[in-house]
């Protein structure tokens, strides 16, 4: 039987070993060892025409032996292999990157030069290259001038971090008007810094955009103040100007040209804060508890707060000693009553704000927790009566209360919705100044009123006879609260919320008034 092709092939080729030792023979008829080139091609551009017709690329001048390393081209109707670009005309230089290696003791062939040993980018004449083309280097990353600022929020918490960040707080004051619907108003914040040496870097330049809701006309001028954070400290000229929206009520600043600087440039009273002729001309950046804000009395909610525990605490001492009780373990109670109601306050806020916003209190999660220790150490035996030991915390809490609670009125949380009546009082919430509904001081107020009344029935029937009319003062407050939560600004987190507490309060205030007629 004839051998088949295979088999014919592989008698005359043998293993793959004597295959690679046999000489091949050329479709082109040239002699095996002299390399050849692609062919020429019409029309094709960067591609050179082939020398003399021969095949023999640009800068060969006679047949060499193939450098070590250099495989000879395959027929021009087949596709070269890859990394092996067509020969250039002579004097070129090969593709970058592309480099014949040499062979022991010998030159590489005229027209090509060896790559360059070099380091500095390995990787970039061998990537994203097609067949026969040279894709350029990128260029190389040029380093700032400055070393990258850290981010705080890696080391420190997001509430220490923003507390120590240098910040500017520039304000746009605007009128009003007098008549007409509620509106808003959006003010861009510009800035560069003055004190630059060297290059200017992007933190040394900012522009903010600012847009609040809400304004009244005719409740007085109005402040707008912004809280530009991520930019160099230093000195800052800011500029402020409207941004006029489609459908946009228009507005001016404040003061109005032509008025009197003298009798003109003042909130409404009883507020007197001042309000400048002119924007300042340059600001110091500066970190939040030392930034200045209309409106805005730094360090007075910890002051007030702290007095209130210690007059609440003194209240208590003096009650307590007036009934001839011991003090010491109901002060004990007393003291571990505070610290439930810091955690209580901070959980309710976090709470009502679903885990959003963690830098503020509740006093109504302060009540809770203060209440439930109270409960829990009348029940366990402060050492004193029970009764005694209710009936001497009420008043000094709700007493304590009314002292602390103005602080949120001067810090800027808690604030009542914009109104234009006459009642309302200038305040601001740290961004928005205007006339507003005091909601802060009509807390402070009724738990003023309850926390007095309270007191009064203790002196006059005694501690021992009055731990029910600890129930009732509470529950008045909490009832009394629900209805002053109707005139804040901040949004309604569940619509039952006010009518459920409430409600409880009622119950409370009920089972107590019948507990201490009896």
């Amino acid at each position: 039987m004839p051998p088949t092709k295979k088999n014919r092939k592989s008698n005359r080729r043998g293993n793959p070993a004597s295959r690679a030792a046999q000489p091949r023979t050329r479709r082109d008829g040239a002699p095996p060892g002299v390399p050849s080139g692609p062919a020429p091609a019409q029309g094709a551009q960067g591609v050179q025409g082939v020398q003399g017709g021969q095949g023999v690329p640009p800068g060969l001048t006679s047949p060499q032996t193939t450098p070590a390393g250099l495989a000879p081209a395959k027929a021009p109707d087949q596709n070269m292999p890859p990394g092996l670009a067509p020969a250039r005309a002579a004097g070129q230089n090969p593709p970058a990157g592309l480099a014949p290696a040499k062979a022991a003791g010998q030159n590489p062939p005229a027209g090509l030069v060896p790559a360059k040993a070099t380091a500095a980018r390995p990787a970039a004449a061998a990537s994203g290259r097609s067949r026969g083309t040279a894709e350029a280097a990128p260029p190389e990353t040029v380093e700032p001038d400055t070393p990258p600022v850290s981010n705080a929020d890696d080391d420190v918490p997001k509430w220490a971090a923003k507390a120590v960040e240098e910040l500017l707080t520039p304000t746009y004051w605007l009128d009003p008007g007098e008549s007409g619907e509620p509106f808003s108003a959006t003010v861009r914040f510009s800035g560069r810094r003055t004190d630059v040496t060297g290059k200017l870097q992007p933190r040394d330049s900012f522009w903010q955009e600012e847009t609040v809701d809400g304004i009244i006309p005719g409740s007085g001028p109005v402040a707008i103040t912004a809280e530009v954070r991520g930019i160099n400290p230093g000195e800052w000229t800011v500029t402020a100007r409207s941004v006029a929206r489609v459908g946009g009520r228009p507005y001016r600043s404040y003061p109005p040209p032509g008025h009197d600087p003298a009798g003109m440039y003042r909130v409404p009273p009883p507020r007197r804060v001042e309000i400048p002729a002119e924007p300042a001309a340059t600001i110091h950046t500066s970190t939040l508890l030392r930034s200045k804000v209309p409106g805005i009395v730094r360090y007075a909610y910890a002051t007030l707060v702290g007095l209130g525990v210690l007059v609440g605490l003194g209240l208590e001492a003096l009650l307590l000693s007036h009934g001839h009780y011991s003090l010491f373990r109901p002060m004990l109670f007393s003291v571990i009553a505070i610290l439930a109601g810091v955690i209580g306050g901070k959980g309710w806020y976090v709470a009502v704000h679903r885990g959003k916003k963690f830098d503020g209190w509740c006093i109504q999660g302060f009540v809770a927790g203060a209440a439930v220790v109270v409960a829990a150490a009348a029940l366990a035996g402060p050492g004193i009566p029970a009764g005694a030991f209710l009936a001497a915390a009420a008043p000094a809490l709700l007493i304590g209360m009314s002292i602390g609670r103005p602080g949120c009125f001067w810090a800027g949380c808690c604030t009542g919705r914009p109104v234009a009546a006459r009642w309302g009082i200038w305040s601001s919430d740290r961004r928005l100044g205007c006339r507003r509904a005091p909601a802060q001081l009509l807390e402070a107020l009724s738990a003023l009123i309850s926390g007095v009344v309270v007191l009064a029935v203790v002196l006059a029937d005694g501690l021992a006879q009055s731990g029910p009319v600890a129930v009732v003062g509470l529950a008045a407050y909490t009832l009394a609260r629900q209805v002053i939560l109707g005139l804040r600004a901040e949004p309604r987190v569940w619509q039952y919320g006010r009518r459920v507490t409430g409600a409880i309060a009622v119950l409370a205030l009920i089972a107590g008034i019948i507990l201490l007629v009896k």
